[in-house]
């Protein structure tokens, strides 16, 4: 919480404490870590760790360097350590879907059939948790084809899932999304799937958007207004990338 202060080297060092609190939280500490030498130390943890709770927090803490893979920020060498300990808990049965669910979300930037496949895997499972992650990690993917699916999500009685698909939706980023979000922001009976929608929204940035997110400054409800009030200083800050608002 003391962002004044580096304590990497301590968050280093717990990482191989014998409590199983402290080392995921240690985990959570390197968040902000860059470091490639992390790397075969988060693995291990993944593969080898006793407790669920550290193994998930290993794969998160993966998931910003499968996205530095994707923007070319990784050595091949390391690109394929984080591709394939990612992969290969996808496919451990010996894990919790907890842990499986981390790590797909973690994966999902990585434009690969091999995390595309094991995303449909996960969709089209009977376990509702592994649903929603592969619906998070859709919009993780940047990967468009998943948009009609998302959409005929953004309609599912099962709000939680409402809510990702609004998200994803924002997430790719594409227009085709616009009337869907509107529907959602509009009239959901979900506070968070409404939020969501108009957050989306503001990433998206077309008229039909911006019109919508004006109407949402009308709200009686403070949280909406608030919500569609950032989304459009987002999209203002898209149209214009060198304004600055105090």
């Amino acid at each position: 919480d003391n962002i004044e202060l580096n304590f990497n080297m301590i968050f280093r060092y717990c990482l191989s404490d014998p409590e199983e609190d402290i080392r995921s939280m240690a985990i959570e500490g390197l968040w902000e870590n860059e470091d490639t030498t992390l790397i075969e130390p988060l693995i291990k943890l993944l593969e080898e760790d006793e407790a669920d709770k550290v193994q998930s927090a290993a794969a998160t803490a993966l998931g910003k360097y499968a996205v530095m893979a994707e923007l070319g920020k990784l050595r091949n060498e390391n690109v394929e350590k984080v591709r394939e300990a990612l992969l290969g808990a996808i496919d451990d049965r010996n894990k919790s879907t907890e842990v499986i669910r981390r790590v797909l979300e973690s994966a999902a930037p990585l434009s690969t059939p091999d995390v595309q496949e094991a995303i449909n895997d996960a969709y089209h499972s009977n376990d509702p948790g592994l649903i929603i992650s592969a619906i998070y990690s859709m919009g993780k993917s940047c990967n468009v084809s998943w948009l009609p699916v998302l959409l005929q999500e953004t309609e599912n009685d099962d709000p939680e899932i409402r809510y990702e698909a609004a998200g994803a939706c924002g997430e790719l980023e594409d227009e085709r999304a616009v009337p869907a979000l509107i529907k959602l922001a509009n009239g959901d009976d979900d506070i968070d799937v409404q939020m969501a929608a108009i957050q989306s929204l503001g990433k998206i940035g077309s008229l039909s958007a911006r019109e919508c997110l004006k109407l949402c400054l009308e709200s009686h409800n403070d949280a909406v207004k608030e919500a569609a009030e950032e989304a459009l200083q987002n999209i203002d800050a898209s149209d214009d990338p060198l304004s600055f608002r105090m």
